[in-house]
């Protein structure tokens, strides 16, 4: 990305985007504090250690969430937080104690999703779970294994997710690619630690390459998973297989990044559009550091 596209960008962040994605701008390419990556994050956290108030915001809910505390963790790992940190102390213990033993992992939408404003796709139904499966449990699972010291609670109930969430994974033979991204993480967080890594390796590749949207003339166009989306640096094992793909995403988001800085989003809230406009504003902060920090692997 030239350079005056990218003044563009940054000035738009810093006057339009929330705190937090200011900060990870700050931190991830103007040698930013990391520390205040923490505390803009921590705004969002409960007193129960989980995340909400729409730090994910297609989901309003302002208590504790499965996915809030997953988008946190996320940002946690970007900045390489560490366990003795409060902040990641305090979603170990959210983590712990909102498991459910019976469905053997994080409920990923609950009833309170729909009392307040929020995406389609985050709406409750019964049966929902049977959509989401795994996402995001096998990469909260990972984050605890990550987290916290071998043989503790923390450890052993990652590690029994974990077990599920591979039974699951090789015994499917399609996965939406948000899923399919919590299981690369899983695989980056947790590496050769995992048991029939290379099996699992290979399973993921192979659901990752049939999420790609292969198609440049529908990018931008649905809600489909770009090669960069899936393919996170030349070091990836798709990335030989899908170079030339990779090439002509990086070619699209500079083409087509709007003249005032940052990127359409390509869903909406279809019946909400009052509270949509809202969370169209934040989600167009996220994404231009997400696609920046993406453009910036590959550079």
């Amino acid at each position: 990305m030239n350079n005056h596209k990218r003044m563009k960008t940054r000035s738009w962040i810093k006057r339009n985007a929330r705190p937090l994605e200011n900060a990870r701008w700050e931190f991830l390419f103007e040698n930013g504090s990391r520390e205040r990556v923490v505390h803009y994050l921590s705004a969002f956290q409960n007193s129960d250690g989980g995340f909400g108030h729409g730090l994910e915001p297609d989901l309003g809910l302002p208590q504790s969430s499965a996915i809030a505390t997953w988008s946190a963790g996320q940002i946690l790992m970007e900045i390489q937080a560490e366990y003795n940190e409060e902040i990641v102390r305090r979603m170990i213990d959210y983590l712990i104690q909102s498991y459910d033993k019976e469905l053997g992992l994080w409920k990923t939408v609950t009833p309170e999703h729909n009392d307040f404003p929020h995406a389609p796709h985050w709406h409750f139904e019964e049966g929902a779970q049977d959509i989401w499966m795994f996402n995001p449990s096998a990469e909260l699972a990972a984050f605890l294994i990550h987290w916290t010291p071998e043989g503790s609670e923390g450890a052993k109930l990652g590690w029994e997710v974990v077990e599920k969430a591979k039974v699951h994974l090789l015994n499917s033979n399609k996965m939406g690619f948000h899923e399919v991204n919590n299981y690369q993480m899983l695989i980056r967080i947790l590496g050769d630690k995992l048991n029939q890594f290379q099996e699992i390796e290979e399973k993921v590749n192979d659901l990752a390459g049939q999420a790609i949207d292969t198609d440049p003339n529908s990018w931008g166009k649905s809600y489909n998973a770009l090669p960069l989306d899936l393919i996170h640096s030349k070091k990836d094992k798709l990335y030989e297989k899908y170079k030339d793909l990779v090439d002509e995403n990086i070619e699209y988001l500079e083409r087509s990044l709007k003249d005032d800085g940052v990127w359409d989003i390509t869903w909406n809230w279809e019946e909400d559009p009052e509270n949509f406009f809202v969370a169209k504003q934040q989600w167009k902060g996220i994404i231009a550091v997400n696609n920046y920090k993406k453009l910036q692997n590959f550079s």
